[in-house]
């Protein structure tokens, strides 16, 4: 809806700030010429926007108007209060602000959409930790944050420090130890994980996870942010780019009722008999592949290709003759 739209644009231009119309159009997914025409409405609705010209401008709007946003469906309302990731505040230093905002946030709501906001705070809430709680200890962070708020440059050194194949991003300066510089641009938490998302001096972006640096200084040398640079864009598409990358070992398998969990579909499930179920997927590599169907204990069999079969056969041969 146009409504919504406008709401969008209205809140874009709150938050970021001076934005070309090219920016808008791809953060609201819509072509250039129905932002213009978005922005034209606005003004002629009152709200004061307006075009700077020449280079690094774009469309603003005046520093001191804001928009009164009382009128929250009872959705959006359950949206923002439940939407927190407490843990990654916490890594911020930011937990008790935050919910001292949320606290004055829902004191300047009307009674009704105030009476959502508690309920659903009350009754839901998202945790992104594993069962395992295999947090990193973000020993970088702070420094980190420090540099990219001030736009100082950070000289890295930087090791791999995990094993393989551990589902983190990639690090393609993994074999450059350094130490080298590189100026920071964002950072991102990845469910218990946090990435360094920086510029090397080629220009070209990278990104660093946090457990793998093995020193980090903030240097007094500042630099200027890429007027383009979007995180949100950035990771988006590395995270296609690591997903293209990874080793596939396309598998079929029959699994047992309790056991699907365990494995990610790549199609819709078939039925099998009872309780079982015909699952393709895939992993890294025939190794992984068979040392996932043994350890469900006979929940899971190979149906292809055939020398998985072969493979998981002769490990559990080998198995059963060691005990």
């Amino acid at each position: 809806m146009r409504a919504e739209r406008l709401l969008r644009l209205l809140l874009n231009l709150q938050t970021r700030g001076r934005s070309t119309v090219a920016q808008l159009a791809a953060a609201l997914e819509v072509s250039p010429r129905t932002v213009q025409r978005d922005l034209d409405a606005l003004s002629l609705a009152g709200v004061p926007v307006y075009s700077i010209r020449g280079r690094g401008g774009g469309w603003t709007m005046l520093p001191d108007y804001r928009s009164r946003l009382t009128g929250l469906t009872p959705s959006e309302v359950m949206s923002v209060f439940v939407g927190a990731t407490a843990h990654v505040l916490a890594d911020l230093g930011l937990d008790a602000s935050s919910e001292l905002a949320v606290t004055k946030l829902i004191a300047s709501l009307p009674d009704g959409t105030r009476r959502e906001a508690e309920y659903a705070r009350q009754r839901l809430l998202i945790d992104h930790a594993g069962w395992d709680d295999r947090r990193e200890t973000p020993r970088w962070l702070d420094l980190c944050r420090q540099a990219v708020w001030e736009e100082r440059h950070l000289q890295i050194t930087y090791g791999d420090t995990t094993a393989a194949g551990d589902g983190a991003m990639p690090d393609r300066d993994r074999r450059r130890r350094g130490p080298f510089v590189v100026a920071p641009l964002g950072l991102v938490a990845k469910a218990r994980t946090w990435y360094l998302v920086a510029a090397r001096t080629d220009g070209r972006l990278r990104t660093y996870r946090l457990s793998r640096l093995t020193s980090a200084e903030l240097t007094d040398d500042t630099f200027t942010r890429p007027a383009d640079f979007d995180l949100a864009t950035y990771w988006a598409r590395a995270q296609r780019e690591f997903q293209a990358s990874r080793p596939s070992y396309p598998i079929v398998l029959k699994v047992r009722d309790h056991a699907v969990r365990r494995f990610r579909p790549l199609q819709p499930m078939l039925p099998a008999d009872n309780d079982w179920w015909i699952i393709h997927t895939d992993l890294e590599n025939p190794h992984e592949a068979c040392a996932a169907v043994l350890a469900q204990a006979g929940a899971a069999q190979v149906v292809a290709p055939p020398e998985l079969i072969t493979m998981v056969r002769e490990a559990a041969r080998l198995v059963a003759g060691s005990h």
